[in-house]
């Protein structure tokens, strides 16, 4: 019987954590990709360009 409620009060206790976690996430993401800016780099400048 101990065993059981046990168990049942660290399910329970994952689940309270769980959703706390998915409501906190979708005001205030813990992770966000980071946007890059394009850049536009000449031909002339490229550091790979074979010199003719």
């Amino acid at each position: 019987m101990l065993d059981l409620a046990g168990i049942m009060f660290s399910s329970i206790m994952m689940m309270i954590v769980i959703m706390r976690a998915v409501r906190l996430d979708r005001t205030l993401p813990w992770f966000q990709a980071v946007k890059r800016k394009a850049t536009v780099v000449a031909k002339q400048d490229s550091p790979w360009r074979r010199q003719s």
